[in-house]
């Protein structure tokens, strides 16, 4: 098992992210590091762990990972409302993952912490997905 599948996975979430219009409306960026001073909102992949899934007859992994929206608003509603754009697009989403075959995308949870600062307070939304795949079959 290698961390391909990973990779692979957050290469197809973030095209669908980046390819919805009312997502881009929203956010100033979708990053897998944000740079320091980035511009809020923005959104910002995660923890990431990948798990051997195979079976007897075929090589498969499930990747856990992480999408953290990011709002510097004076309320939790921003972080939401952008939380829920991004559900909305994985969940529908026609993922094309080099490699593999996507079995599920399930949101297992999701939140928003705040977190104080001397400017006001920061936000962060936190959705956690689970993904079944298995390696695409040799030709």
């Amino acid at each position: 098992m290698t961390a391909l599948p990973a990779a692979a996975m957050q290469s197809a979430v973030y095209d669908a992210l980046v390819a919805d219009s009312d997502l881009s409306a929203r956010v100033t960026a979708i990053y897998d590091e944000p740079p320091a001073g980035a511009r809020m909102p923005y959104i910002a992949f995660g923890d990431t762990s990948i798990t051997n899934a195979d079976t007897k007859t075929q090589g498969g992994s499930t990747v856990d990972f992480d999408v953290s929206v990011w709002s510097g608003e004076a309320s939790q509603m921003e972080a939401k409302e952008i939380m829920a754009i991004v559900d909305s697009i994985l969940h529908t989403a026609d993922l094309d993952i080099a490699g593999q075959d996507l079995v599920y995308l399930r949101l297992q949870n999701a939140g928003v912490v705040r977190q104080f600062r001397a400017t006001g307070s920061l936000y962060r939304g936190r959705l956690s997905y689970r993904a079944r795949l298995f390696n695409e079959a040799a030709e």
